[in-house]
């Protein structure tokens, strides 16, 4: 460490200055002395306060130009002169930032190790949450499976209830069992016969479908009308001024087996004529088109007698409530129409003739001619 100092010591600057103060000092002492011997008085001051006045003012000046000479030389000496208090606050201030510095550092350590122990813990949650996924797309999968497997199970069990329950039902609800019109100012006796007259054709309906649907007995079937409601409307058809019509409807749906009891519902409604006999129900243009192979004369009967049941029960034709029908057709009728149809090559137009008076109870009765 010693041979450090003096290898860093600025021994030029040292000589200089103890040469340049010894010189001066000489150069001091001459004047004071020479001043002295002449007697020389200043200010009025004896000669020998004069000669230890000038020896002073040598030796300030012998300072004053040392430090001179040193602050042009050296630069640390400037800053030894004249800017230490102004060293000392940039020291002060250094410190200061070194100090909030190492608290900035160690807040960014600890924040950083936060940082680090918040990494490790989204990563293990991260994990769980991978972890979390993949089960429960395992539980999705096997729920979907699970859930497939119910439909097919539902599907299959629906289609067997329905099997079930169309082998049981004799009789289903709302089925027109069969129906009659009043012309206004019909007697009660006549209406009375004509209504023994509509029962009867219901029971033998009712006979007739059960026979068809089940193996139960016929003796064990009862049909039965309510005779209060029976009579009311016995008295709204003699007092109306209208043309009325009634219909029989079964009531509710019946199931074979022993005691079958039948209840049949009246109804009654205005019975209003919608088409006259013998004229058009409902016309249509057609236009063979033989490249269309969908196109054939059944498909092309079947969706005129489709658009003709909507056209009737837009014009006020009461359609049988089960099966919204409003009439049939003939069997025999429909396939010689599609004979007539497909030996057609011009465009024509498809009649459906009124057979008859139509009214609104219906059934709507129809003849199909072709027309150029």
């Amino acid at each position: 460490m010693f041979l450090r100092f003096l290898e860093d010591t600025n021994w030029l600057s040292i000589l200089s200055l103890i040469i340049g103060s010894a010189i001066l000092s000489v150069i001091g002492d001459s004047i004071g002395t020479k001043y002295g011997k002449k007697r020389i008085s200043l200010f009025g001051l004896r000669p020998k306060y004069t000669s230890r006045l000038i020896t002073a003012l040598t030796g300030a000046v012998i300072a004053v130009g040392i430090l001179s000479v040193m602050a042009a030389l050296s630069q640390d000496v400037r800053t030894a002169l004249f800017g230490m208090k102004m060293l000392k606050q940039q020291m002060y201030d250094l410190q200061f930032q070194l100090s909030q510095n190492e608290r900035d550092k160690e807040q960014m350590r600890l924040s950083l190790s936060e940082t680090a122990a918040s990494l490790d813990i989204t990563g293990f949650e991260l994990d769980t949450m991978r972890n979390d996924k993949y089960l429960l797309e395992q539980e999705k999968n096997e729920l979907e499976a699970a859930l497939r497997i119910m439909r097919e199970e539902s599907s299959q069990l629906k289609q067997e209830l329905k099997s079930l329950r169309s082998e049981a039902i004799a009789l289903s609800a709302n089925v027109l069992l069969g129906q009659t019109a009043f012309e206004p100012e019909t007697s009660r006796e006549d209406i009375i016969s004509d209504l023994n007259a509509l029962k009867q054709q219901v029971r033998l309906n009712i006979l007739t479908k059960i026979s068809d649907e089940s193996f139960t007995r016929l003796r064990d079937v009862s049909v039965e009308f309510d005779s209060e409601i029976e009579e009311a409307l016995i008295n709204e058809l003699v007092s109306s001024d209208e043309r009325q019509y009634v219909r029989a409807l079964s009531d509710e749906n019946y199931t074979a087996g022993e005691n079958m009891r039948v209840m049949v519902r009246l109804e009654t409604g205005e019975s209003i004529l919608i088409y006259e006999d013998g004229k058009p129900v409902y016309r249509k243009f057609f236009m063979n088109d033989r490249e269309n192979t969908k196109s054939t004369p059944e498909t092309i009967l079947h969706t005129f007698l489709r658009e003709l049941r909507n056209k009737a029960i837009n014009d006020g034709i009461s359609p049988e409530p089960v099966t919204n029908n409003v009439g049939t057709l003939d069997g025999e009728a429909f396939f010689n129409a599609v004979e007539q149809l497909g030996k057609i090559t011009e465009p024509v137009i498809i009649s459906a003739i009124a057979s008859g008076d139509i009214y609104t109870e219906g059934p709507v009765v129809i003849n199909i001619i072709f027309e150029e």
